[in-house]
């Protein structure tokens, strides 16, 4: 900071400075993220001390202890003098098809290139997808910022009491890609949650994990100005309903404290097409937004062309905003997007807030 406060005052006596000439200053309150110059191992780095040893006692079965990740993977940047944000939210499947996805978004196929991604189930070396650190791939392709923080543990179903287990155990979660630096960055592992752990001798093992649902939230420096980012992945089992919906009411109320916020994510809402076809508000995830004064970026749609789940159909993943209106949003069309992901990328832009000395434009 001191340094860039000295380059400020050196352009200043030299005959000014403008928002291109530097990045942006740091607003009160912001504390950047501690970004890591090394480059990760994914298979041997965990982020999960329980990962050394998964089924010895006591096992901590959702409230992991999880270190973030992230990187600042670009060149010297400048402010950006664009006047609109370009968010994109995706659930990727992990990651299976990320080098078709990334080509996909930095092609502009069906979107303007993004400013800002908020991924979930993202693989962090896991086998199934080649031991890929598929977050900061994402980075690195696009020359941004990156924070990530594991959801799940991934344990083999069928496994000794002692390591190491074929597969290999991995990290699996959610990330925020973004032109701009992140500060701020929690992991919100969810206060109501479930249990997805299985015993090595369990029978019907079906997808054992440590850990529990979460969101990663942060801060993007736009310019000096603040807008509060969350990338989350609510609960997806139907009997579990009311742990979802307390899920969805945690980070709502999380982000009212902030002048701008946007969410973005798998929000599990099975009962939302039902609304958005009918005017009711029977889908708790979706109003515990709407009622506090969130905007669903993708209302202007036709219910007909909103569905984001390609394997059941319905409107189960959103962007929302509070203290921003979305200028314009959609989806890509599922012709051009099937076989990416199970789920339909959705994209929006937003007014960018003022600059930092707080003139609008």
């Amino acid at each position: 900071m001191r340094t860039r406060l000295l380059a400020l005052l050196a352009l200043t006596l030299a005959g000014g400075c403008s928002d291109a000439d530097v990045g942006p200053v740091a607003p009160d309150g912001f504390e950047e993220f501690a970004w890591q110059s090394s480059v990760p191992d994914p298979r041997s780095e965990r982020l999960c001390p329980e990962a050394d040893a998964p089924d010895q006692p006591p096992v901590e079965e959702i409230f992991v202890d999880c270190a973030l990740e992230g990187a600042d993977l670009g060149p010297a940047r400048t402010a950006e003098a664009d006047d609109v944000i370009r968010v994109v939210t995706w659930n990727i499947l992990r990651g299976f098809e990320s080098d078709r996805q990334i080509k996909l978004l930095l092609d502009g196929a069906f979107a303007p290139v993004p400013d800002i991604l908020l991924l979930s189930e993202v693989d962090r070396g896991c086998r199934r997808t080649d031991f890929r650190n598929v977050a900061r791939e994402y980075a690195e392709a696009f020359g941004y910022y990156y924070v990530y923080g594991v959801e799940f543990l991934e344990l083999p179903g069928s496994r000794g009491t002692t390591g190491p287990y074929d597969p290999p155990i991995c990290e699996h979660g959610n990330a925020i890609v973004s032109r701009y630096p992140l500060g701020n960055v929690r992991l919100i592992r969810h206060a109501a949650n479930r249990s997805w752990y299985t015993p090595p001798d369990h029978p019907d093992p079906d997808e054992p994990r440590l850990g529990g649902r979460m969101a990663i939230r942060a801060d993007a420096n736009v310019n000096g100005r603040l807008v509060r980012l969350y990338s989350l992945h609510l609960e997806s089992v139907v009997a579990a309903t009311d742990i979802k919906n307390a899920q969805a009411e945690e980070i709502a109320l999380d982000g009212i404290d902030a002048d701008v916020t946007i969410v973005g994510g798998d929000f599990n809402a099975y009962s939302a097409l039902s609304d958005i076809q009918t005017g009711q508000t029977n889908d708790a995830p979706t109003q515990s937004f709407l009622q506090r004064g969130y905007v669903d970026a993708h209302a202007g749609l036709d219910p007909d062309d909103r569905a984001t789940s390609l394997d059941v159909g319905l409107v189960i993943d959103f962007l929302f905003s509070r203290g921003t209106p979305p200028l314009d949003a959609g989806l890509c069309p599922e012709e051009q997007c099937r076989g990416l992901s199970d789920h339909l990328p959705l994209w929006a832009t937003f007014p960018r807030p003022g600059r930092a000395n707080g003139a609008s434009r």
